[in-house]
């Protein structure tokens, strides 16, 4: 009976989804739904609490903020799936196919997914090395002390999630992003991490006996407070910071804090068009103002660094981390952001100020426009009025930003998620 139904609760589902007569929200809290085919199906808010969806087809479908907590996923393909901000606490994936699934801001505290090793064809050797979670996104999704032991989570951005005490012991997370990731309280033991990149991680009290970090980025780790003995650090990249940058850079970057400090009286405005400060560690630092036109910024830490009326137009800050950076006004046009973390930046427009420090009245917006943010997160970072003019925010994260009056003109937005709750205006949107 239930089965005659289900198109037309899914059709119904759609039509509130769009507001349209007839709509009703899909409630399949606790149902049988085990080997269905939902592929490219919207289920978006759906009430999925309880359900058996276990060896279900579920590619492509669309469950942004679908409630499944406690549904079984055991054996789901959830290939290229949409799991944006779902709550699946509880849920069991074991098996399940994540591959290039988006699981950004989704709820997966307690979820099991314990994942067996597949047996291969007769003759063969069963290996650990199955990729089960495949450039899966898993951005700000909650982890806290879920069962992850053994999982194989190869080339994912799991970029500032939660896994505090979560259960990664023999885990295989090579090539991943993990940056800004808090694994606090976590066993990272035995786990193979070869290859990632860690840039601003918190591994305070990790347990990390044989973890393998060959090749990692370890840049911004807090290492006073991370034991590292009996781990394999092979290559590993650890933090440049500003003390061991050349001593000209060093000298440039204090004067300009002591021009910030005297008005302009003292010091002098820090001019690094074209710097390269690839990789260092410069979080908290003050460059309010200062030049940086077409600087190489790769992998550079900014996080809650001051880069107010910054002039960074055409620089290279691919894979940086911003996060919590105040960029009011700042010029980044065609500048390169692609991957970076901008969530909680400050992008909102500069009060522009009176010979005599003053408020005059009037402000300064920040210009992205022809930037490239591609795979950026953007989560709940300041945007007001900012110009977005012809920029790439293809794959984007918007979630929770405060877009008011932000212009999108011509602006390529595929795949970016949280455009639909943007404080923008509809026409500012649509470009």
């Amino acid at each position: 009976m239930f089965g005659a139904q289900l198109p037309q609760i899914l059709d119904d589902h759609e039509r509130w989804l769009a507001a349209a007569p007839g709509g009703r929200r899909a409630n399949l809290a606790m149902h049988v739904l085990r080997g269905i085919d939902l592929s490219r199906r919207n289920l978006t808010r759906a009430l999925m609490a309880g359900a058996d969806l276990s060896t279900a087809t579920l590619v492509g479908c669309r469950l942004e903020g679908a409630d499944l907590h406690g549904a079984d996923l055991s054996g789901a393909d959830l290939t290229q799936a949409c799991l944006v901000a779902a709550d699946l606490r509880g849920s069991n994936l074991r098996g399940a196919r994540l591959d290039r699934t988006d699981l950004r801001g989704a709820d997966l505290r307690s979820s099991d997914m314990l994942m067996p090793v597949p047996m291969k064809a007769a003759g063969e050797a069963p290996s650990g090395r199955d990729i089960v979670f495949r450039q899966a996104r898993l951005g700000r999704a909650l982890l806290v002390g879920a069962r992850l032991s053994g999982v194989v989570m190869r080339e994912c951005d799991v970029t500032g999630a939660a896994l505090r005490g979560a259960d990664l012991k023999g885990a295989d997370l090579g090539g991943s992003v993990l940056r800004d990731v808090d694994f606090t309280g976590a066993d990272l033991s035995q786990a193979d991490l070869t290859a990632t990149r860690l840039s601003g991680a918190s591994l305070v009290g990790t347990r990390l006996n044989d973890a393998c970090f060959a090749g990692a980025d370890l840049v911004g780790v807090d290492l006073e407070h991370c034991d590292f003995s009996g781990a394999l650090l092979d290559e590993a990249r650890f933090s440049q910071p500003l003390d061991s940058l050349a001593l000209d850079m060093r000298h440039r970057v204090h004067e300009h804090e002591r021009w910030i400090d005297s008005g302009g009286t003292r010091g002098a405005r820090a001019e690094l068009e074209a710097a390269n400060l690839e990789g260092a560690d410069l979080r908290g630092v003050r460059l309010s103002g200062a030049a940086l036109r077409g600087a190489r910024l790769r992998g550079v830490l900014l996080a809650g660094a001051d880069l107010t009326l910054a002039d960074l137009s055409g620089a290279d800050l691919t894979d940086a981390s911003l996060r919590g950076a105040v960029l009011r006004g700042a010029a980044l046009g065609h500048a390169r952001l692609m991957g970076a973390d901008l969530a909680d930046a400050r992008l909102d427009p500069a009060d522009i100020l009176r010979p005599d420090g003053h408020p005059s009245g009037r402000s300064w917006p920040a210009d992205l426009s022809g930037a490239d943010l591609t795979r950026a997160s953007l989560w709940r970072a300041q945007l007001q009025y900012a110009n977005f003019t012809g920029a790439d925010l293809r794959d984007a994260d918007l979630g929770q930003a405060d877009a008011t009056g932000v212009r999108f003109a011509q602006a390529r937005l595929e795949g970016a998620i949280g455009l639909d709750r943007l404080t923008a205006p509809a026409s500012a949107q649509a470009g």
